[in-house]
């Protein structure tokens, strides 16, 4: 009895910081924000000052990672986005509180990884209204903005459980870190073998609906896919198919589902073999694919036209289904070419 309600309070004490973390998806403020992924590590951003009228692009961005569990130190890292920087990419950037120098980035590293000393002088600064962190190259000086850095701090320190503790970085207190949520273990992911070389065909709608009889009800309510199967195969505006053999004992279909102006998705099922297929272990995916590829599905898209900013899921095939096996976002659209940074909402291991 005893041994059944230790498991039970681990089993609560799990959902309840899961449950915490999917609270903080994505939270913005001002010139920083921030993504804490399903294991409770957590990952700030923050530009330098840009004035929002002026539609410019930002030029420098920094970096703070921070596992959850007690005693887990901050890992920073610099990158810039600036043409005249890449130009005097041999010259060092000095970084600067309050005009002092701290030490120097060297640009030849993409992203620069910053000194625990560094991170350390920096949050300091960026806590205060008084002090000021700046990048500084020949003459030009980049200033890193602090505007939004407390809430997003914070904001990290509530989701990995340090308010009050004395390893918190905006809120501390007198207790130690012996009670703050620990680490929760990405989920393992057996990825299994997938025929190869790749065998894949093209499907008329007539084809689909032989293997899925139901397919037509699936591909509108299920997916909720945007083109109308009624047209005729003539008409330029008709969904295309096709489909991937998986195993002996499953295929994959993709089938066109929704373009936008500068995305797309198709919708993806995993369908037994067999004409037609039975209908209860025909599997929905997704809508949002991209791609697919060796055992793996991806949806790949931007946020706007320029390309800065971008989400990206993954799905991995276990033999069986195709699992969750990671989903990030590059986070603000700030005119970094292919976004800033990768920044996980879910991450797991594949095996």
């Amino acid at each position: 009895m005893l041994r059944f309600y230790s498991y039970l309070s681990l089993f609560l004490f799990i959902n309840l910081v899961n449950a915490q973390a999917n609270q903080v998806n994505f939270f913005e403020h001002k010139d920083w924000h921030i993504v804490c992924d399903n294991t409770l590590t957590c990952r700030a951003v923050g530009f330098d000052y840009q004035d929002p009228a002026s539609g410019d692009n930002s030029s420098i961005s920094i970096l703070l990672v921070r596992k959850a569990g007690a005693n887990q130190s901050m890992s920073g890292y610099v990158r810039t986005n600036d043409d005249e920087i890449e130009q005097l990419s041999d010259t060092p950037i000095t970084v600067a509180v309050n005009n002092q120098a701290i030490g120097i980035v060297k640009m030849d590293d993409d992203p620069y990884e910053l000194r625990p000393k560094q991170i350390s002088s920096i949050i300091s600064a960026l806590k205060s209204n008084d002090k000021t962190v700046s990048f500084q190259q020949n003459n030009k000086t980049w200033r890193l903005s602090n505007a939004g850095f407390n809430a997003v701090m914070l904001k990290m320190d509530e989701v990995q459980g340090r308010i009050g503790t004395i390893g918190a970085i905006i809120k501390t207190g007198n207790r130690d870190e012996s009670q703050v949520y620990p680490s929760i273990p990405a989920p393992i992911i057996k990825r299994a073998a997938v025929i190869s070389p790749e065998q894949s065909q093209k499907l008329t709608l007539d084809e689909v609906i032989r293997r899925f009889p139901d397919f037509e009800t699936h591909y509108k309510n299920e997916a909720d896919c945007d083109f109308d199967l009624s047209k005729s195969a003539e008409d330029s505006d008709i969904p295309s198919f096709q489909l991937f053999a998986l195993n002996k004992d499953n295929d994959l279909l993709a089938a066109s589902c929704w373009f936008g102006a500068y995305n797309f998705g198709e919708a993806y099922w995993v369908i037994p073999k067999g004409t037609p297929a039975n209908k209860n272990e025909i599997k929905f995916v997704t809508r949002n694919g991209t791609d697919y590829s060796d055992g793996e599905i991806s949806e790949i898209h931007k946020s706007r036209g320029v390309g800065d900013c971008w989400s990206r899921t993954d799905w991995t095939w276990n033999g069986q289904q195709f699992l969750l096996s990671s989903d990030l976002t590059t986070g603000s659209c700030r005119g970094f070419a292919g976004g800033t940074w990768d920044l996980p909402y879910f991450v797991s291991e594949i095996e």
